[in-house]
């Protein structure tokens, strides 16, 4: 679901609680026919232990409920709306009885008579739905869902346009919903769902039960106008254009698994909107809480409370930049994560770090390597982003030392899984040519994930970066030039690059999993000596 921030008036305050209202209305619309708990066991995957319905699934199935019920009745639990509804659809069949009516109950499609979901036509009747060769688009004339015939056309064409972009980009179309709409195309429907701060969602009302594959088809739902009164960024042709992208694509992903991990649903699914709407930026916002702000976030952290896997669109945009190999209009390195995450039939069916970390090691580097060298380009993103000095990406935090000859200091952190820290060294009156600062490391045992770059920066500009040779205890050492007549500065990243997860925990993490090299000590000394 795309949810933007607004300025925190007081009247846009009031909009965010009714958008948590929506989502639980939404929720309601993808319950009834769904599929296994979504604590489950990829097939193809060898990392996990065959999940049951034990109680604890059984705990998890009704706490998505209350979720879903309290967002309808108070707007409680948040921003991620369509995430609530997806995993109270992937948990619906864990329910005992009563609750499963209550889920049940909840779910209609917007023409569905009696619907309790929030885009509901109710007595107005559907409009002969616009259908091209590929996808079909509902709408009514008349009510508060009324939508235009221009703004339908517009609709059509924007949707048909991205839907081929995915599709000659070498991406699985939508599943078929065998004729719910009224045919075997994908739907859409529109409506006003801005009232209440939405700008569009995709889900899905798959009744399969399959634990053998995890694919399933969708269905969306985008505004009727995107009018500036309830959408005062953009113009509504762009508002409708990124939505459009962000959220077809999410009907996308489900064509492959609408069990996989919620960070890396919405992070991809905010970086494609930019790709095909690249003036737009819309996503630029999400930038304000990702580890271009925050490196000490995990990566794969999935945040209802601050939109933080919105964010890590970022880290996509900068693996699509090393890596821009394109299939059809996208840079394919996307594409190939989601193959390697595919569980329809006969997919490797990885979750999402391990998608990632298998495509990455194809490429001779790993999900690890690329984390430091994104912790390394998030310092200066002006630099490092094609459109980071454009857009004025933020730049990342780093702490701050300043070395005099003789002098040294020790700096402690403790890092997360997939996180770093940066810490900026300055040399203070060594203008010997030959000064140096003696780097000695004690990080974690290197098979956590334990490593160290060290980038240096020269006053004529030119930056260099080196990964620090450790042995298997985490220990190393290495001199680097620091003149102050030549040397700006020497930045010291540490990261933890595990990838390592007691999988289907229930978190929102990697694989539902509880990371196992979480609060890591890590500590270098740094001493500036003469030569």
């Amino acid at each position: 679901m795309r949810l933007r921030t607004r300025p925190r008036t007081q009247a846009s305050v009031r909009a965010l609680v009714v958008l948590g209202a929506v989502g639980a209305l939404l929720i309601g619309m993808l319950a009834a026919l769904a599929g296994p708990s979504v604590a489950r066991v990829p097939s193809g995957d060898t990392d996990s232990k065959q999940a049951t319905a034990t109680d604890p699934s059984v705990r998890q199935a009704s706490h998505a409920l209350r979720r879903a019920e309290s967002i309808r009745e108070d707007g409680a639990a948040g921003r991620d709306a369509t995430m609530v509804l997806r995993d109270l659809a992937n948990t619906r069949a864990d329910l005992p009885d009563a609750e499963r009516a209550a889920a049940d109950a909840l779910m209609k499609r917007p023409t569905s008579s009696g619907g309790d979901g929030y885009l509901n036509y109710g007595s107005v009747e559907e409009e002969t739905p616009v259908c091209t060769a590929t996808l079909c688009v509902h709408y009514v004339t008349s009510g508060q869902h009324a939508s235009t015939p221009e703004y339908v056309a517009t609709a059509v064409d924007t949707l048909t346009s991205v839907q081929q972009a995915y599709l000659t980009s070498g991406y699985r179309a939508v599943k078929s919903d065998g004729g719910l709409g009224g045919n075997s195309l994908p739907d859409v429907y529109l409506g006003n769902i801005g009232v209440n701060g939405l700008y569009g969602y995709c889900t899905s009302d798959d009744p399969s039960k399959s634990t053998q594959r995890w694919d399933r088809w969708a269905y969306c739902v985008l505004d009727n106008d995107y009018s500036a009164s309830e959408f005062p960024t953009n113009t509504p042709t762009e508002n409708l254009q990124v939505t459009a992208a962000h959220e077809y694509f999410h009907a996308i992903q489900y064509a492959y698994d609408r069990y996989e991990d919620s960070w890396l649903l919405e992070a991809t699914a905010a970086w494609v909107e930019d790709e095909l709407y690249d003036g737009v930026d819309d996503n630029l916002q999400y930038l304000r809480s990702s580890q271009l702000r925050s490196p000490g976030t995990p990566l794969d952290t999935f945040d209802p409370s601050t939109g933080f896997h919105y964010g890590t669109w970022s880290f996509f945009r900068f693996l699509s930049e090393r890596f821009p190999e394109k299939k059809g209009l996208l840079p394919r390195i996307v594409l190939d994560v989601f193959s390697k995450a595919d569980g329809g039939p006969g997919g490797p069916d990885q979750y999402s770090w391990k998608a990632v970390n298998s495509v990455l090691k194809k490429k001779k580097t790993s999900g690890a390597a690329m984390l430091g060298a994104y912790a390394v380009a998030n310092r200066r993103p002006g630099q490092s982003y094609d459109e980071g000095a454009a857009n004025r990406y933020p730049k990342a935090p780093a702490g701050k030392v300043t070395l005099a000859a003789g002098k040294a200091r020790t700096v402690k952190v403790r890092l997360d899984h997939l996180t770093s820290r940066t810490t900026r060294l300055t040399p203070k009156r060594l203008a010997t040519k030959k000064a140096k600062v003696r780097l000695t490391f004690d990080l974690s045992p290197r098979a956590t994930g334990a490593f160290a770059l060290i980038t240096t920066t020269l006053r004529s500009g030119k930056v260099r970066t080196v990964k620090v040779k450790l042995n298997k205890k985490g220990n190393g050492a290495k001199a680097v030039p620091f003149s102050s007549r030549k040397v700006d500065n020497v930045e010291v990243t540490l990261v933890n690059g595990s990838g390592r997860f007691k999988c289907w925990q229930q978190s929102y993490f990697s694989c539902q999993g509880r990371p196992l090299d979480d609060n890591a000590a890590q500590q270098f000394t740094a001493r500036a000596v003469k030569r």
